[in-house]
Protein backbone atom coordinates (compact mmCIF):
# COMPACT_ATOMS: atom_id res chain seq x y z
CA UNK A 1 0.00 0.00 0.00
CA UNK A 2 1.32 3.44 -0.94
CA UNK A 3 0.65 6.82 0.63
CA UNK A 4 1.04 10.39 -0.55
CA UNK A 5 0.69 13.48 1.58
CA UNK A 6 -1.84 16.23 0.88
CA UNK A 7 -1.06 19.54 -0.81
CA UNK A 8 1.54 17.99 -3.13
CA UNK A 9 1.88 18.77 -6.83
CA UNK A 10 0.73 16.23 -9.40
CA UNK A 11 4.35 15.31 -10.18
CA UNK A 12 4.98 14.68 -6.48
CA UNK A 13 1.95 12.39 -6.26
CA UNK A 14 3.37 10.11 -8.96
CA UNK A 15 6.09 9.04 -6.52
CA UNK A 16 4.52 8.26 -3.15
CA UNK A 17 6.82 8.89 -0.21
CA UNK A 18 5.68 5.99 1.98
CA UNK A 19 4.70 2.37 1.44
CA UNK A 20 3.53 -0.15 4.02
CA UNK A 21 3.76 -3.94 4.17
CA UNK A 22 4.10 -6.69 6.76
CA UNK A 23 7.84 -5.91 6.85
CA UNK A 24 7.20 -2.35 7.98
CA UNK A 25 6.94 1.23 6.73
CA UNK A 26 9.30 2.22 3.92
CA UNK A 27 10.37 5.64 2.71
CA UNK A 28 10.25 5.16 -1.05
CA UNK A 29 12.60 8.09 -1.64
CA UNK A 30 15.40 7.12 0.76
CA UNK A 31 14.59 3.36 0.81
CA UNK A 32 14.76 3.43 4.61
CA UNK A 33 12.64 0.70 6.18
CA UNK A 34 11.14 1.05 9.66
CA UNK A 35 10.56 -2.52 10.84
CA UNK A 36 7.10 -3.60 12.01
CA UNK A 37 8.32 -4.57 15.48
CA UNK A 38 9.21 -0.97 16.35
CA UNK A 39 6.22 0.70 14.66
CA UNK A 40 3.14 2.12 16.37
CA UNK A 41 0.32 4.35 15.14
CA UNK A 42 -2.42 6.55 16.56
CA UNK A 43 -5.34 7.43 14.28
CA UNK A 44 -8.04 10.10 14.18
CA UNK A 45 -11.12 10.17 11.96
CA UNK A 46 -11.81 13.23 9.80
CA UNK A 47 -14.83 12.78 7.53
CA UNK A 48 -13.97 10.29 4.79
CA UNK A 49 -10.31 10.14 5.83
CA UNK A 50 -8.28 8.67 8.66
CA UNK A 51 -5.22 10.60 9.81
CA UNK A 52 -2.51 8.60 11.56
CA UNK A 53 0.64 9.57 13.42
CA UNK A 54 3.39 6.99 12.97
CA UNK A 55 6.05 6.28 15.61
CA UNK A 56 9.08 4.02 15.51
CA UNK A 57 10.76 3.03 18.76
CA UNK A 58 8.83 5.86 20.45
CA UNK A 59 10.15 8.47 18.00
CA UNK A 60 7.99 10.42 15.54
CA UNK A 61 8.28 9.35 11.90
CA UNK A 62 5.46 11.01 9.93
CA UNK A 63 1.72 11.70 9.58
CA UNK A 64 -0.21 9.70 6.97
CA UNK A 65 -3.74 9.93 5.58
CA UNK A 66 -5.83 6.99 4.33
CA UNK A 67 -9.45 6.64 3.30
CA UNK A 68 -11.88 5.62 6.03
CA UNK A 69 -12.57 2.26 4.36
CA UNK A 70 -8.86 1.44 4.82
CA UNK A 71 -8.84 2.14 8.56
CA UNK A 72 -7.68 -1.42 9.32
CA UNK A 73 -4.64 -1.07 7.09
CA UNK A 74 -2.18 -0.56 9.94
CA UNK A 75 -3.62 -3.30 12.13
CA UNK A 76 -3.70 -5.75 9.21
CA UNK A 77 0.01 -5.18 8.72
CA UNK A 78 0.66 -6.00 12.39
CA UNK A 79 1.40 -2.43 13.48
CA UNK A 80 0.51 -1.83 17.13
CA UNK A 81 -1.69 1.05 18.27
CA UNK A 82 -0.62 3.77 20.72
CA UNK A 83 -2.10 6.90 22.31
CA UNK A 84 0.10 9.65 20.81
CA UNK A 85 -1.63 11.53 17.99
CA UNK A 86 -0.11 14.73 16.59
CA UNK A 87 -1.95 17.05 14.23
CA UNK A 88 -0.30 17.70 10.89
CA UNK A 89 0.84 21.18 9.94
CA UNK A 90 0.70 22.68 6.44
CA UNK A 91 3.41 25.19 5.50
CA UNK A 92 2.08 28.77 5.41
CA UNK A 93 3.30 32.20 4.34
CA UNK A 94 2.17 35.55 5.74
CA UNK A 95 3.51 39.04 6.41
CA UNK A 96 4.37 40.76 9.67
CA UNK A 97 3.29 44.26 10.66
CA UNK A 98 6.16 45.69 8.61
CA UNK A 99 5.09 43.85 5.41
CA UNK A 100 8.09 41.48 5.63
CA UNK A 101 7.36 37.96 4.33
CA UNK A 102 7.42 35.11 6.85
CA UNK A 103 7.58 31.43 5.92
CA UNK A 104 6.35 29.12 8.66
CA UNK A 105 7.09 25.40 8.46
CA UNK A 106 8.32 22.69 10.76
CA UNK A 107 10.93 22.94 12.16
CA UNK A 108 11.82 26.52 11.14
CA UNK A 109 10.46 30.04 10.86
CA UNK A 110 12.06 32.03 8.03
CA UNK A 111 12.14 35.81 7.82
CA UNK A 112 14.41 38.09 5.76
CA UNK A 113 16.31 35.08 4.39
CA UNK A 114 17.18 33.93 7.94
CA UNK A 115 15.89 30.67 9.43
CA UNK A 116 15.15 30.25 13.14
CA UNK A 117 14.42 26.96 14.91
CA UNK A 118 10.86 26.84 16.26
CA UNK A 119 12.05 25.34 19.54
CA UNK A 120 13.57 28.74 20.41
CA UNK A 121 10.64 30.87 19.23
CA UNK A 122 8.13 32.51 21.58
CA UNK A 123 5.48 35.19 21.12
CA UNK A 124 4.59 37.92 23.59
CA UNK A 125 1.31 39.86 23.63
CA UNK A 126 1.91 43.64 23.75
CA UNK A 127 -0.18 46.72 23.09
CA UNK A 128 1.33 47.04 19.62
CA UNK A 129 0.82 43.40 18.62
CA UNK A 130 2.49 40.06 19.27
CA UNK A 131 6.25 40.35 19.37
CA UNK A 132 8.23 37.34 18.15
CA UNK A 133 11.48 36.40 19.91
CA UNK A 134 14.11 33.76 19.25
CA UNK A 135 15.94 32.85 22.46
CA UNK A 136 15.30 36.38 23.75
CA UNK A 137 16.27 38.15 20.51
CA UNK A 138 13.49 40.27 19.02
CA UNK A 139 12.64 39.29 15.43
CA UNK A 140 9.41 41.01 14.42
CA UNK A 141 5.80 41.76 15.39
CA UNK A 142 2.73 39.93 14.03
CA UNK A 143 -1.02 39.96 14.59
CA UNK A 144 -2.93 37.60 16.88
CA UNK A 145 -3.89 35.06 14.20
CA UNK A 146 -0.33 34.65 12.93
CA UNK A 147 1.00 34.48 16.50
CA UNK A 148 -1.42 31.62 17.10
CA UNK A 149 -0.10 29.86 13.98
CA UNK A 150 3.47 30.24 15.21
CA UNK A 151 2.61 28.78 18.63
CA UNK A 152 0.70 25.92 16.99
CA UNK A 153 3.66 25.06 14.76
CA UNK A 154 6.01 25.23 17.75
CA UNK A 155 3.80 22.88 19.82
CA UNK A 156 3.61 20.35 16.99
CA UNK A 157 7.37 20.54 16.46
CA UNK A 158 8.05 19.90 20.17
CA UNK A 159 5.56 17.02 20.24
CA UNK A 160 7.30 15.43 17.26
CA UNK A 161 10.69 15.89 18.89
CA UNK A 162 9.89 14.90 22.48
CA UNK A 163 6.61 12.98 22.24
CA UNK A 164 3.08 13.90 23.30
CA UNK A 165 3.01 14.94 26.95
CA UNK A 166 1.21 12.36 29.10
CA UNK A 167 1.18 9.64 26.42
CA UNK A 168 2.70 6.21 26.88
CA UNK A 169 5.00 6.93 23.94
CA UNK A 170 6.40 9.98 25.77
CA UNK A 171 6.80 8.01 29.01
CA UNK A 172 8.67 5.19 27.27
CA UNK A 173 10.85 7.67 25.39
CA UNK A 174 11.74 9.41 28.66
CA UNK A 175 12.55 6.05 30.24
CA UNK A 176 14.76 5.12 27.30
CA UNK A 177 16.61 8.46 27.56
CA UNK A 178 17.15 7.96 31.31
CA UNK A 179 18.51 4.45 30.74
CA UNK A 180 20.87 5.75 28.06
CA UNK A 181 22.03 8.59 30.34
CA UNK A 182 22.72 6.15 33.18
CA UNK A 183 24.63 3.90 30.81
CA UNK A 184 26.75 6.83 29.64
CA UNK A 185 27.60 7.62 33.25
CA UNK A 186 29.25 4.23 33.68
CA UNK A 187 33.01 4.71 33.58
CA UNK A 188 34.83 3.07 30.72
CA UNK A 189 37.96 1.19 31.72
CA UNK A 190 40.98 2.03 29.63
CA UNK A 191 42.51 -1.25 28.36
CA UNK A 192 45.95 0.30 29.01
CA UNK A 193 45.03 1.06 32.62
CA UNK A 194 47.51 -0.56 35.05
CA UNK A 195 47.50 -1.61 38.67
CA UNK A 196 50.78 -1.93 40.60
CA UNK A 197 51.50 -2.64 44.26
CA UNK A 198 54.47 -0.28 44.37
CA UNK A 199 54.68 3.51 44.40
CA UNK A 200 56.82 3.58 41.25
CA UNK A 201 57.65 1.37 38.31
CA UNK A 202 60.18 1.73 35.46
CA UNK A 203 57.50 1.95 32.76
CA UNK A 204 55.22 4.42 34.60
CA UNK A 205 55.80 8.15 34.44
CA UNK A 206 53.31 9.67 36.88
CA UNK A 207 52.06 13.11 35.87
CA UNK A 208 49.56 13.69 38.66
CA UNK A 209 48.18 11.96 41.73
CA UNK A 210 44.40 12.21 41.80
CA UNK A 211 43.09 10.63 44.98
CA UNK A 212 43.14 7.62 47.30
CA UNK A 213 40.44 5.17 46.20
CA UNK A 214 38.94 1.94 47.49
CA UNK A 215 36.70 -0.82 46.20
CA UNK A 216 34.84 -3.32 48.36
CA UNK A 217 33.61 -6.84 47.68
CA UNK A 218 31.45 -8.59 50.30
CA UNK A 219 30.65 -12.32 50.55
CA UNK A 220 28.40 -14.05 53.06
CA UNK A 221 30.27 -16.71 55.04
CA UNK A 222 27.51 -19.18 54.23
CA UNK A 223 29.04 -19.56 50.81
CA UNK A 224 32.01 -21.33 52.37
CA UNK A 225 29.77 -23.51 54.56
CA UNK A 226 27.83 -24.56 51.45
CA UNK A 227 31.05 -25.48 49.72
CA UNK A 228 32.32 -27.47 52.71
CA UNK A 229 28.98 -29.29 53.04
CA UNK A 230 29.51 -31.20 49.82
CA UNK A 231 33.06 -30.63 48.61
CA UNK A 232 34.93 -33.47 46.95
CA UNK A 233 37.85 -31.54 45.50
CA UNK A 234 40.23 -31.32 48.46
CA UNK A 235 43.69 -32.61 47.64
CA UNK A 236 46.63 -32.20 49.97
CA UNK A 237 44.65 -29.89 52.27
CA UNK A 238 43.60 -27.49 49.45
CA UNK A 239 40.08 -26.80 48.18
CA UNK A 240 39.74 -25.75 44.55
CA UNK A 241 36.17 -24.52 45.17
CA UNK A 242 37.18 -22.08 47.90
CA UNK A 243 40.27 -20.96 45.98
CA UNK A 244 38.19 -20.25 42.89
CA UNK A 245 35.67 -18.29 44.96
CA UNK A 246 38.38 -16.16 46.56
CA UNK A 247 40.01 -15.66 43.16
CA UNK A 248 36.72 -14.39 41.70
CA UNK A 249 36.27 -12.07 44.68
CA UNK A 250 39.76 -10.66 44.20
CA UNK A 251 39.19 -10.07 40.48
CA UNK A 252 35.87 -8.36 41.21
CA UNK A 253 37.47 -6.03 43.78
CA UNK A 254 40.31 -5.08 41.41
CA UNK A 255 37.89 -4.50 38.53
CA UNK A 256 35.82 -2.19 40.73
CA UNK A 257 39.03 -0.39 41.69
CA UNK A 258 39.76 0.24 38.02
CA UNK A 259 36.22 1.59 37.50
CA UNK A 260 36.61 3.90 40.48
CA UNK A 261 39.87 5.23 39.03
CA UNK A 262 38.30 5.74 35.59
CA UNK A 263 35.35 7.64 37.12
CA UNK A 264 37.70 10.34 38.51
CA UNK A 265 39.82 10.65 35.37
CA UNK A 266 42.78 8.44 36.39
CA UNK A 267 44.41 5.86 34.13
CA UNK A 268 46.49 3.93 36.67
CA UNK A 269 46.46 2.88 40.31
CA UNK A 270 49.66 2.56 42.35
CA UNK A 271 50.36 1.14 45.83
CA UNK A 272 47.51 -1.35 45.43
CA UNK A 273 46.70 -3.30 48.60
CA UNK A 274 44.20 -6.11 49.28
CA UNK A 275 42.76 -6.67 52.75
CA UNK A 276 40.57 -9.57 53.86
CA UNK A 277 38.47 -9.33 57.03
CA UNK A 278 35.42 -10.95 58.62
CA UNK A 279 32.59 -9.39 60.59
CA UNK A 280 30.32 -11.64 62.63
CA UNK A 281 28.28 -11.54 65.80
CA UNK A 282 25.26 -12.88 67.64
CA UNK A 283 26.20 -16.46 66.87
CA UNK A 284 25.36 -15.94 63.22
CA UNK A 285 27.49 -16.45 60.18
CA UNK A 286 29.42 -13.32 59.32
CA UNK A 287 30.49 -11.51 56.17
CA UNK A 288 33.83 -11.70 54.43
CA UNK A 289 35.07 -8.27 53.28
CA UNK A 290 37.67 -7.90 50.55
CA UNK A 291 38.87 -4.31 50.26
CA UNK A 292 41.14 -3.15 47.46
CA UNK A 293 42.80 0.24 47.93
CA UNK A 294 45.38 2.35 46.15
CA UNK A 295 46.30 5.78 44.81
CA UNK A 296 44.66 6.81 41.55
CA UNK A 297 47.13 8.61 39.28
CA UNK A 298 47.43 9.93 35.76
CA UNK A 299 50.36 8.34 33.94
CA UNK A 300 52.02 9.62 30.78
Amino acid sequence: MFFSKKNKTESDKKTPMWSISEKGLKNTITDQLYDTKGLAYCSKADGDNIHATIWHNHKYICNLTVEANQSNLFRNNYISECDAFIDDFADVEFTDQFDSAIELSIPNLKIKSESYALSGIRTLDTNSGYKVYHYGKYLTTVDENNASLIEQAKDIHLQRKYGVLGSNARIKLDEAKKSKAELNKQPTINPDQVLVTTETAPNINIIRRVDVITAECVYGMNIFKDIFAGFTDVFGGRSDSIQNTLRDARKTALTELKKEAASIGANAVIAVDLDYSEISGGGKSGMLFIVASGTAVVKE
